[in-house]
């Protein structure tokens, strides 16, 4: 008797627990960590693009005050989808069973997603979007297929299910990567012709990506913004390729200033430029080898430039995250060289997932899984999956205070909190129902 009542009193606080956190998470998503508003740039108003430019214009020292909140960027509603996923918690969605028939699908990124999307289309499918957000069969840039293939030999065991249950978090989170990153950015800057103008597209594409060396997808996006509507003041449509040639380096300096390395990298940006407009007809060019033959381009930013700009798989690009996280997950041998990681990864991953899997990881990363504040406790990935879980933590019942905490990360998690809250309450209901069917 007096086990039962001890066990009573610790489901009654679990259940306690569990509602205070869905409390103090409502409370947390109804306040916006930023103002709610658009993009909000302070900038001189454009001038009409009269005769040549004048190249010799002053630069503002200070950067455009730039309000930018992924959340209010993201296309996606998290709400649907965590209820959507309670409604299935006591269902399949849990289950790590594997049937037959699509076996490797979650069920809810079945019902999000109308049709199988290739990664070789996934980058147009974005740009139209940015041309016309308004359209409901749009893939958000947080939802990727998942993998359906078998496993073969020579793969890591797990690998089919790590990999699916990445994609079922990446839906119910947003993430730097997702609106800022490299593949996103033509399409998430303001007043950008490059959402209509493919070559622009790639050209600014390239430019972000030699600017993300070292430098988070916020800070980067930032600069990025800065240099677009410097040459868009200067009589330009925007970042493109005249701009930089008619320019000089120091202004592109002062416009990335806040990115690691920037005078190093403005130097590169004007030889790279000069190198298109001789050697490539003014075009970012269409083959691994001519890509990474510009200055500060490398095989991780050149595979990605292909895969976003001409939709050519040829490669994986390999970043810290991607390389920590294979080799936590034992996909890769341990390694400090991330040329290593990607080939290793080549060797044994479907070329299928060649594209999705940098954003897909790099979001997982920069959010659920970074490398000094992880959150193993919302991560389903620690019922199981993952090596370097921490357990302690993953054990621990969400409190006010951790769902505060988890609120001040990078990102929105507030999919996978309500995920574990949902699930915590349903097996302190299950296991209170159980006690009082033996009483």
């Amino acid at each position: 008797m007096k086990r039962e009542a001890e066990a009573k009193v610790a489901v009654a606080k679990r259940v306690s627990v569990t509602r205070r956190s869905q409390r103090i998470l409502a409370k947390v998503s109804a306040t916006p960590r930023l103002k709610q508003e658009e993009t909000e740039l302070e900038l001189p108003p454009t001038p009409a693009r009269s005769g040549k430019p004048t190249p010799d214009a002053s630069i503002s020292p200070d950067e455009p005050k730039i309000k930018v909140e992924y959340e209010c960027l993201a296309k996606t509603s998290t709400e649907t989808t965590v209820s959507a996923l309670k409604t299935e918690l006591d269902g399949e969605l849990y289950s790590k069973s594997i049937s037959k028939q699509g076996s490797n699908s979650p069920p809810i990124i079945k019902s999000e997603l109308q049709a199988v999307v290739s990664p070789s289309s996934k980058a147009r499918q974005h740009l139209e979007y940015a041309s016309n957000p308004k359209q409901e069969d749009e893939v958000p840039p947080n939802v990727f297929p998942p993998y359906l293939g078998e496993l073969e030999e020579g793969q890591p065991a797990n690998w089919i299910e790590i990999y699916n249950e990445i994609v079922r978090m990446r839906a119910l989170i947003t993430t730097p990567v997702d609106n800022m990153g490299c593949g996103r950015m033509p399409t998430s800057l303001m007043n950008n012709s490059a959402v209509l103008d493919r070559r622009t597209f790639r050209f600014q594409l390239l430019i972000a990506l030699m600017l993300s060396s070292q430098t988070r997808d916020e800070t980067n996006f930032a600069a990025m913004t800065t240099l677009h509507e410097h040459y868009r003041a200067k009589g330009y449509p925007g970042l493109c390729l005249d701009a930089v040639l008619a320019l000089t380096e120091t202004e592109v300096d002062k416009c990335i200033s806040k990115v690691g390395f920037h005078t190093r990298k403005a130097m590169y940006i004007k030889k790279a430029c000069e190198m298109l407009a001789q050697n490539f007809n003014g075009d970012v060019p269409q083959t691994i080898e001519e890509v990474v033959s510009l200055p500060g381009v490398g095989p991780k930013m050149g595979h990605l430039l292909l895969q976003n700009g001409w939709d050519i798989n040829l490669g994986i690009g390999v970043d810290v995250h991607i390389h920590r996280l294979a080799q936590m997950w034992g996909w890769v041998p341990k390694t400090d060289k991330p040329e290593v990681t990607r080939s290793a990864l080549e060797d044994w991953l479907p070329q299928q997932v060649w594209a999705d899997i940098n954003p897909l990881l790099v979001g997982f990363g920069q959010t659920v899984c970074p490398i000094k504040a992880n959150s193993c406790d919302v991560c389903t990935l620690s019922d199981g999956l993952c090596d370097g879980v921490n357990k302690k933590l993953a054990r621990t019942p969400l409190t006010e205070k951790r769902i505060q905490k988890i609120s001040k990360l990078r990102g929105n998690l507030d999919g996978l909190v309500s995920l574990r809250m949902a699930k915590d309450l349903l097996e302190a209901e299950r296991l209170s129902s159980t006690m009082k069917k033996e009483d």
